[in-house]
């Protein structure tokens, strides 16, 4: 029952083709039929050419526009029926017939223009104004019989792409939902007497999710990438110590050994934070723009005095992870905190240009 409205409801979501009108397409058999009238009228027209003389030019031009209209017009109002509701197509129809009926109107002036005048060989005038018109007609004989037919199929075919694109990016989506998200429920679901595991999944489950929406996971596949290694540091942290980290970074560059210096010291900024902060959230800024990285480590915990960290027997981490890492390869670290103010520390490091 559930596959059932599952594929009911993809199917209302896929776009479809509108309605086509009741007699807005003729059958094959009239088509033939039609298109046999509009041989026979022109045979015909050509047999009078051949075997009757020619009559005046007024009588010529009235002639020929006849023939012209009764093989163009059945066609040209097929094709507006077709095209009812397609504005762009509709105005590219009228252009075709306007340039048709503008290029028939010019050889109608000019053979009047030669027939008054005087200039020329008898029929010479006659000759011009046909042969005008019957370019005139065929352009639009062309225009209103294949143009309708190629424009319905473009839209056709472009519609059924769009569908199987849609369908495909709703499979993709499914998919990965079922592979992550839900089997992460589902353990939470089973741990649920453990807050702990259950808040990592979670974490671990948001992660994944968020990289893979704003492309997260192509960065994190990454091997020489500095945004790929801070999301390796902070997933580590979140991990392993049961924080949150909000990562926002602008732009990236190769991991060289300064770019690895500062995932470094930033990875052992985030840990410090996670351990001694007392806090449940931590928030890491990266940026890289002008041949330089810029980190910035921020929590609002507890904070420390600087001066007793760097005492003998203070700890290690700050002065050789972070300072000493920084220093040795040309770059910067400045670290502002207070007890009760929360710690801050800010890493600096030229870099390679992108």
């Amino acid at each position: 029952m559930n596959r059932q409205a599952s594929s009911v409801g993809n199917a209302r979501d896929l776009p479809t083709l509108p309605p086509r009108r009741a007699g807005s397409r003729l059958r094959p058999g009239w088509v033939v039929l039609l298109g046999c009238a509009g041989i026979a009228v022109f045979a015909g027209f050509l047999w009078l050419v051949e075997h009757t003389a020619p009559p005046p030019l007024p009588a010529l031009v009235v002639i020929v526009l006849a023939v012209v209209g009764l093989l163009v017009g059945p066609w040209a109002y097929l094709a507006a029926r077709r095209l009812e509701g397609e504005a762009a197509a509709g105005r590219i129809l009228r252009r075709v017939l306007a340039v048709g009926g503008a290029l028939a109107g010019a050889g109608v002036v000019a053979a009047a223009a030669i027939a008054a005048s005087g200039t020329g060989e008898p029929g010479t005038a006659g000759a011009v104004a046909m042969f005008s018109i019957l370019v005139a007609g065929l352009l639009a004989l062309v225009g209103v019989v294949v143009f309708p037919w190629l424009f319905l199929l473009t839209r056709t075919v472009t519609r059924e792409r769009a569908a199987r694109v849609r369908a495909e990016e709703r499979a993709e989506v499914a998919t990965h939902l079922h592979d992550s998200v839900l089997q992460t429920l589902t353990l939470i679901q089973k741990r649920r007497g453990d807050p702990g595991e259950m808040a990592r999944l979670a974490r671990h489950a948001e992660r994944e999710l968020r990289g893979w929406l704003y492309g997260g996971s192509d960065l994190a596949t990454a091997q020489d990438d500095l945004v790929a290694a801070l999301h390796a540091a902070a997933a580590e942290v979140e991990d392993g110590h049961g924080v949150s980290v909000e990562l926002v970074t602008v732009g990236t560059c190769r991991l060289d050994e300064r770019a690895r210096a500062v995932a470094g010291a930033a990875s052992e900024a985030l840990t410090n934070a996670a351990k001694h902060a007392g806090v449940t959230r931590v928030s890491v800024f990266a940026e890289v723009a002008d041949g330089q990285v810029v980190v910035v480590v921020r929590d609002r915990g507890r904070g420390f005095d600087q001066a007793a960290a760097a005492r003998p027997g203070g700890g290690r981490g700050i002065p050789d992870s972070i300072l000493g890492r920084m220093r040795r390869q040309g770059g910067q670290a400045a670290i502002r905190t207070a007890p009760g103010a929360g710690t801050e520390v800010e890493l600096r490091m030229p870099v390679a240009r992108a």
